[in-house]
């Protein structure tokens, strides 16, 4: 019985020196992005020398897909690494990925899925596509399967998709001649025809660009600029889901912006992190910071 005493203490003195949620953190955890922003991955993912945006892990955590980018934006590869032995690996292309612009990866559900933008040729043509279009790649046999094409784009410019697990797709355009954030609800093997959310939710003179819901459908960070409060080229605001309703996005403040322009937000696949991209001095640089250092 002493002994039973003796190991049950053990156990709750080793729990209080290692809390629960640090003994099975997943291997994008960062200490030192508790209260602040840090790069994520220095020198391997996110890199001074590249253009880097858009962080989305695999369930585990164990495998980033984000795109490498010429400065102008002219092309995007998406690439991967793997964490393996404690360490992120040097990134690769995604073997679908690399002769056109494709950016902005976005997991389904259940992860079988990767939905993304891209400007390969449409079917029947063979230039180059003028405007970015939503495209998905299925995870079979080992390899992400031919891309198809979604007929829920339109002829301008449709971003940055995003998913809840109900399978609701979330995505910025220009259409229409604005910028304006839709969701497309899913129907059959694809999804209704997408409809605006409410302007109001970018506040007074905003105007959006890559923004991303929650898993839970219940949360919404966007990228922001025009604003009275935007302090750069582009802010992260937020905007909740209240009784049905989307309230008008707050910023993130000066945790996260700066006088540089902050975008392509993604919160981790375990709810706790804060992913985005930073354009400093012409480069685009990817950061992290733990969403209990945000006053939301």
């Amino acid at each position: 019985m002493k002994s039973i005493v003796i190991l049950i203490t053990c156990i709750a003195v080793t729990s209080s020196f290692f809390p629960q949620q640090d003994l099975y953190a997943a291997p994008y955890h960062s200490a030192l992005a508790k209260d602040k922003v840090v790069e994520f991955a220095p020198g391997i993912i996110s890199t001074k020398a590249n253009f880097e945006i858009n962080t989305v892990f695999n369930k585990a955590g164990d495998n980033v897909i984000f795109a490498r980018c010429k400065d102008d934006f002219s092309h995007c590869t998406m690439m991967q690494s793997s964490f393996v032995s404690g360490e992120w690996q040097q990134p690769t292309a995604l073997a679908i990925s690399g002769e056109y612009l494709d950016a902005d990866p976005y997991y389904s559900a259940d992860y079988s899925q990767l939905y993304f933008v891209s400007k390969r040729p449409l079917e029947g043509e063979q230039e180059e596509a003028k405007e970015v279009n939503i495209w998905r790649s299925t995870w079979k046999n080992d390899q992400w399967q031919q891309p198809e094409y979604l007929d829920i784009n339109s002829d301008a410019a449709d971003l940055y998709p995003s998913l809840t697990d109900k399978g609701e797709l979330y995505f910025p355009s220009f259409r229409d001649n604005g910028r304006h954030m839709f969701v497309a609800q899913p129907k059959g093997n694809g999804f209704a025809t997408p409809e605006p959310l409410s302007s109001h939710i970018y506040g007074v003179n905003g105007n959006i660009g890559d923004s991303a819901v929650s898993r839970d459908g219940n949360t919404i960070v966007f990228s922001i600029k025009d604003r009275e409060d935007s302090r750069g080229k582009g802010d992260l605001y937020i905007s909740n889901r209240v009784n049905g309703k989307w309230t008008i996005a707050n910023s993130l403040g000066d945790k996260v912006n700066t006088a540089d322009h902050e975008f392509t937000p993604i919160i981790s696949p375990d709810g706790n992190y804060l992913f985005f991209t930073r354009i400093e001095n012409g480069k685009g640089n990817l950061y992290q910071i733990h969403l209990s250092a945000l006053d939301i």
